[in-house]
């Protein structure tokens, strides 16, 4: 007797039936074991599904999906490949499912331009290749629509030379051209494709010679006259037609590989925060808790995040962490919470710094600088923070102590001899120069000197400055926290490994806590500190000798101050060569060169006389635009210049920056704030804005 359950008697208790399913032959057999309904067991397959539910399955597949699916079993081929059966219901939606996709061509199949555009299989080889390498295609080159790798020879294309006789004359409008030749390399296997140039290095267009060849017999076949004329139309519109298609499917896929891209980075950037997450709760749970939850504080996808963070960053592989990973990486995660720590630490102190600066060194300073009168040369903040009082006040106190007014009066008491002394030495630095020139030579050169209009500076980058601009120049004045480096093209620019510059600020930290004071200004106020002169800065004695000729001109005295040139503002006749034009003193001493010396007796300037002109000087004067790079005493910066230089209408006065960008307020309110603006005239970088000033046509 056989065994409980043997194959015999499983074989009597089980009845087979079979159906038609959705027309198919193939049987699909079902079990039933003990004819009970609720161990029915079926073993049918995917195709032995009714049509309508493999329609519904179909309308969910993406073009790509239904063509694979169509090389995996006959049955679907027969269906999916049938034109009139499977177009209208499968393929037209499956197409119009995708966004942005060109229409197919008419004498293209469904099956084929979704071959051609979303797969990258060379027809010759059967090989799939990246599909982001959308230049190394064949089928750009429209050639019966097919496309080829690079390691096939399918591509023909010759110079025009190369081409049969008796063509049409537009043939190169009817046939697939390109500028790209494909072609063997000995050293590698592979077909190498390269750029076609005349010895000019003006393109050369190659053109395929098998649509060429094919398009000559269709020409020989056609009748001259008119019936050739309209096969010559249609076949030119059919290559515009097939270049049309080209551009749509190359903007396309590119955008589709963009697309890609796009997905593919966020993915992996959703990967990294995940694994950062769980980084993190394994250092919370040793101590770091603190470390991690500002660890982030400034987001590592902004601009300028720390440098640990960077560091972090850059080492973060897109993955989750596991519990045998921890082990292996927890000490260089340990590694940089440490350094987290550290940072957390300056940034403590550099905030509680800046709190104390904002709180007393601002106002008592700014209160300083508008006592003095308009355009004094005076320090900027920077450099008040590193004079030895005010260290004491800022680093040496217990950063959680509320200072008050009498914690810092010693140090607001030093501030006057302290920048009138440095001041000083800067302008003995310019009136060296001055003793140096040819003009001053054995004369006696004094702080007046200075003041002449005459006596003119001119910098390595030609801008032209007299006193006291000249010391606010930004040549000679460099960013706080870079004092110490050296720069490019700014030889003096630092004194990391040379001494103090003459009349620069020692401002190298002595101790850690003074580096709260640079790392403060370096992530807030960016201020500039003094350098010393530039090597290549001189007394220009070309704009003395021109500056005494144009004060002769207009019958003004030799002794006249830069001061009452910036009050009057003249305006004066250059007798340039090309023709006399009309313009502002500044602008003329840029624009009129020096005369030879052959030529000794030759006049550079003439007076304004005529009414209409001078009329035309007055409106031109009130509607000048100033430069918008005002030396803030403050952060001695050109933010006006980079926030409203291209901003009709914005208000770029030193009034405006003061109070926006530096949050200076004047003891006086608005009113007083307003008259130091108007009376303002310390500015950089004016060289441009001289030049854009206007002519006065005589």
């Amino acid at each position: 007797m056989p065994p409980k359950g043997s194959r015999k008697k499983r074989t009597r208790q089980t009845k087979v039936v079979t159906t038609n399913a959705g027309g198919n032959e193939e049987a699909a057999p079902v079990v039933l074991k003990n004819d009970s309904p609720s161990k029915v067991a079926t073993r049918m397959t995917l195709t032995g599904l009714p049509f309508d539910l493999l329609s519904e399955i179909y309308a969910l597949l993406h073009p790509v999906d239904l063509l694979q699916l169509a090389r995996t079993s006959k049955v679907f081929r027969k269906v999916l490949m049938n034109r009139q059966a499977s177009r209208k219901m499968i393929w037209l939606p499956a197409l119009a499912s995708i966004r942005g996709l060109p229409p197919c061509p008419k004498d293209l199949a469904e099956p084929r331009y979704i071959n051609l555009l979303l797969e990258s299989t060379c027809d010759s080889c059967s090989i799939t290749s990246n599909r982001s390498s959308i230049n190394s295609r064949v089928w750009k080159h429209l050639t019966s629509y097919s496309q080829t790798c690079d390691g096939c020879d399918y591509p023909n294309f010759v110079h025009s030379n190369e081409l049969p006789d008796g063509l049409p004359e537009d043939f190169k409008t009817m046939v697939p051209a390109s500028c790209y030749t494909f072609r063997r390399s000995l050293s590698r296997p592979e077909l190498v494709s390269g750029r076609v140039a005349d010895k000019n290095g003006e393109e050369v267009f190659l053109y395929d010679l098998d649509a060429v060849k094919a398009l000559k017999e269709e020409y020989d076949l056609t009748k001259k006259g008119k019936e050739r004329k309209l096969w010559m139309e249609r076949k030119q519109k059919e290559m515009r037609t097939k270049i049309q298609f080209y551009k749509e499917c190359t903007e396309f896929l590119q955008a589709q590989i963009e697309e890609e891209r796009e997905a593919e980075h966020k993915r992996m950037e959703a990967l990294k925060d995940k694994r950062s997450e769980q980084i993190f709760k394994k250092l919370s749970e040793i101590g770091y808790a603190e470390e991690c939850r500002s660890f982030f504080e400034l987001n590592p996808k902004e601009y300028m995040p720390p440098e640990h963070v960077r560091e972090y960053r850059r080492k973060l592989v897109p993955k989750e962490l596991t519990d045998e990973e921890w082990p292996i990486i927890k000490d260089s995660m340990v590694a940089f919470m440490k350094t987290a720590r550290e940072h957390n630490s300056r940034n403590f102190k550099a905030k509680a710094v800046l709190a104390r600066m904002d709180k007393l060194l601002k106002p008592a300073y700014a209160k300083y600088v508008f006592s003095k009168p308009p355009n004094t040369v005076v320090l900027t903040t920077a450099e008040i923070a590193m004079m030895p009082e005010w260290r004491e006040v800022l680093c040496t106190k217990p950063l959680d102590k509320e200072l008050t007014s009498e914690d810092s009066a010693k140090a607001v008491a030093a501030m006057d001899s302290f920048v009138t002394s440095t001041i000083a030495i800067r302008t003995e630095a310019l009136l060296d120069l001055v003793r140096k020139s040819k003009a001053y030579e054995g004369k006696e050169v004094m702080t007046n000197t200075l003041l002449l209009a005459s006596t003119i500076f001119k910098c390595h980058c030609d801008d032209k400055s007299a006193y006291p601009a000249i010391l606010t120049h930004s040549c000679h004045n460099y960013n706080f926290f870079n004092a110490e480096g050296k720069s490019k093209g700014k030889p003096e620019a630092g004194y990391a490994n040379s001494s103090l510059p003459v009349g620069a600020v020692d401002v190298k930290p002595n101790t850690v806590d003074e580096e709260a004071i640079v790392e403060g200004w370096r992530d807030t106020w960016h201020s500039k500190v003094w350098v010393g002169l530039h090597s290549k800065c001189k007394f220009d004695e070309d704009a003395h000798e021109l500056m005494l000729e144009m004060l002769d001109t207009l019958g003004m005295a030799r002794s006249t101050t830069s001061t009452e040139m910036q009050d009057l503002q003249p305006y004066i006749v250059v007798l340039d060569p090309k023709g006399p034009k009309g313009m502002r003193w500044e602008k003329a001493l840029y624009n009129c060169k020096h005369h030879k010396k052959a030529e000794l007796n030759h006049k550079c300037f003439a007076k304004l006389e005529d009414a209409g002109h001078i009329t035309k000087a007055q409106a031109l004067e009130a509607s000048r635009q100033r430069s918008p790079n005002p030396s803030c005493f403050h952060c001695a910066n050109n933010v006006v210049h980079m926030m409203y230089q291209w901003e009709a209408g914005c208000d770029d006065s030193i009034a405006s920056h003061l109070k926006e960008h530096c949050g200076i307020e004047h003891p006086d309110g608005p009113d007083g704030l307003k008259a130091y603006s108007d009376s303002f005239r310390l500015y950089q970088k004016e060289a441009w804005w001289i030049a854009e000033e206007e002519d006065i046509q005589v």
